[in-house]
């Protein structure tokens, strides 16, 4: 049967309280008392208070875990800010000294250009030109006069690196390396630069960093920041070309070169429509900024400074602008990480020493609990040998300490259960047996009671022969049932009773009562309770056939129920069936359940000794269950869960 453990008692046993049982209850429930003494922290999850020797590594893990995170944290902020501020101070100050710086610059190449619209040499030469064609001689001292008044004003300032008067009908001169055969091939009217100062549609046009297309005999030779002027007759306002000064570029590249921000940042300058004017990548000179959000942001402010922070292309930027005079913005970018890099590359120094202190703290903590954790094991493995009913199982821990205590504890529980188990199976074997007996007792008068009145109506009915041979009859059958001792006699000697029984019933109700048995082969062997059949087969019979006049049949059917593995407990499935008058379903129900057998009579008396007989000895997980409707016979199905390896086991039937 099922027990509290799951277990199953065997059939040749009274249903006793097994020594593994109360072993299990008493010992656990002790030992559990004492180890929530010691261990409050019955809360945590059972993965991680499966063992002491975790639960201390993970506590001193957690412990320097916290303690690390929260200085590194706080170090990192901390550090991180002052880092932080330091460097927007100094990238605010590096764009207000390269703003200034440029503007300067700038300022210069305005006020050259503005030199040379008004100088009175240059007009005179205009004028000359104007009035018809010049000779040979005439041109190249108009080009010697122009040449050496550039070349005295480019030496008179070091920002600027040439100086140009271009005309698109007319001769053009310039300082320097000037080439003249470049300006034709350029064609300058094809350009909006000059189209738009020539037509007065702009009164100046500043050329982003690009290298000079009219300086010496090669491509690419000088990298200049272009400022263009109208140049025009003084005297009539006609613009007769345009005055283009080129400022030093490599002289603007080292101006805004010389101010690093961490090891990609750097700075730049964007006109107001955001296109780089100045910048260290020839590939963006006279472009738009890439990031369309960033440019944006930088055009939208009005103030003369502003600070930026950012996604540009996926990276976190910080940026710094500052505006100068001729309404162009000093620009510094770089990425937040290299600000703070410093900081991150010591933090990663921080969790590295954290992680070495933890591995040597976890292997402290294991030395150290495994110290505490090896006596409780040994406590652990003998519980497990009382557990399968050892009593012999002492343990052996001698420290002083709460484990030492808990031990030999232990050990007085040990005897203390070994002690009361004795008692508890001798009172409950006792108890036990007279039950069996006093049911016993109960069920052996009622049937004799009905045998020998079917003997008496025999004789009444002046049946001699028949009486005299039911007598004969009960003798054998009484000499097989009182032939017997103890609890259990196979299925197939409670069959052949049942026979005999049968036998004295047709000498009274004569050849029309049937009885047809159906078993299995190989269970006819299988031990059961006594009088477990042979209750139900009376009731069958008094109650079920003998009120009708043409009697009837019972049927037994008993089978093997499938078991669903070879240590699963095996199901015996015994069915009694008459095609009787049955009974009302209300009657049905109630000989169905406890309470309504025991106060039905003499048919409650036989159905109750087989409740409780199958109770006693197949447990909770066996049962009987009753069907019957009025004139249709009823049955009786009998469930009974037996242990594996138990069915045909002849000598624990003690028949």
């Amino acid at each position: 049967m099922r027990g509290i453990f799951g277990e199953h008692t065997a059939p040749n046993m009274p249903r006793p309280l097994t020594d593994r049982n109360l072993g299990a209850i008493i010992g656990l429930n002790s030992l559990f008392y004492q180890i929530r003494r010691m261990s409050p922290m019955s809360f945590i999850p059972q993965w991680y208070s499966r063992r002491l020797s975790t639960k201390l590594i993970v506590a001193i893990l957690l412990l320097l875990l916290l303690s690390i995170t929260l200085i590194s944290s706080l170090y990192y902020q901390s550090s991180s800010s002052m880092l932080s501020n330091h460097v927007r101070a100094s990238a605010k100050q590096s764009a207000k000294q390269s703003a200034d710086y440029l503007s300067l610059i700038l300022t210069v190449g305005r006020d050259s250009a503005q030199q040379i619209f008004r100088d009175s040499q240059i007009q005179e030469v205009l004028q000359e030109e104007k009035q018809g064609p010049d000779s040979i001689d005439r041109k190249f001292d108009h080009k010697e006069k122009v040449g050496n008044l550039l070349n005295n004003l480019i030496d008179t300032s070091s920002f600027v690196q040439s100086v140009y008067l271009l005309r698109e009908q007319g001769s053009s001169w310039g300082s320097g390396l000037f080439n003249v055969s470049k300006v034709t091939r350029y064609t300058l009217s094809e350009h909006d630069w000059y189209q738009d100062i020539v037509s007065g549609r702009e009164d100046e046009w500043w050329q982003a960093l690009h290298y000079d297309p009219f300086s010496g005999g090669g491509e690419n030779n000088e990298l200049v920041l272009t400022y263009v002027k109208a140049l025009r007759d003084l005297e009539t306002g006609q613009a007769l070309g345009a005055i283009m000064v080129n400022m030093d570029g490599n002289l603007l590249l080292e101006a805004i070169g010389r101010n690093r921000l961490g090891e990609t940042g750097r700075f730049f300058v964007v006109d107001p429509q955001g296109n780089v004017m100045i910048g260290s990548e020839p590939g963006e000179w006279g472009l738009p900024i890439e990031s369309a959000e960033f440019r944006q942001a930088l055009l939208s402010s009005s103030s003369s400074e502003n600070e930026l922070e950012m996604e540009v292309g996926g990276v976190k930027t910080y940026a710094v602008a500052r505006k100068m005079e001729n309404g162009w913005t000093v620009v510094g970018a770089v990425p937040v990480r290299e600000a703070i890099g410093d900081i991150q590359q010591l933090q990663k120094k921080i969790w590295l020493y954290a992680a070495i202190l933890m591995a040597g703290a976890s292997l402290t903590g294991f030395l150290f609990s495994r110290r505490i954790t090896s006596p409780l094991k040994r406590l652990m493995k003998q519980m497990s040998e009382l557990e399968r009913s050892n009593f012999e199982a002492l343990t052996e821990v001698r420290s002083q300490d709460e484990i030492g205590q808990l031990s030999r504890r232990f050990n007085q529980m040990v005897g203390q259960i070994k002690m009361l188990i004795e008692q508890v199976n001798e009172v409950e074997a006792k108890k036990r047996e007279a039950e069996i007996r006093a049911l016993r007792h109960q069920i052996n008068p009622h049937f004799l009671y009905n045998t020998l009145a079917t003997i008496r109506w025999m004789i009444k009915l002046g049946r001699q022969d028949g009486a005299y041979q039911g007598i004969s009859a009960l003798v054998r059958l009484m000499e097989a049932s009182m032939g017997k001792t103890g609890v259990y006699c196979t299925i197939g000697e409670e069959l052949d009773l049942l026979e005999k029984f049968m036998l004295i019933q047709q000498y009274r109700y004569g050849d029309h009562i049937k009885l047809v048995v159906d078993c299995e082969p190989g269970l006819a062997e299988v031990p059961i309770p006594r009088m477990l059949l042979q209750p139900i087969v009376e009731n069958a019979v008094f109650h079920g056939l003998a009120p009708k006049p043409e009697g009837g049949r019972i049927d037994i059917v008993i089978r093997r129920g499938e078991r669903l593995s070879p240590s699963a407990p095996e199901v015996l499935t015994i069915k009694i069936q008459d095609d009787g008058i049955g009974l009302d379903p209300g009657r049905a129900q109630r000989l169905g359940g406890r309470s309504g057998a025991s106060s039905s009579g003499m048919l409650g008396l036989g159905l109750n000794h087989v409740r409780e007989t199958i109770e006693l000895y197949f447990g909770a997980a066996s049962g009987m269950r009753i069907e019957s409707a009025e004139g249709r016979g009823t049955s009786v199905t009998m469930t009974l869960v037996r242990k594996a390896g138990d069915v045909h086991d002849l000598q624990s039937a003690d028949c």
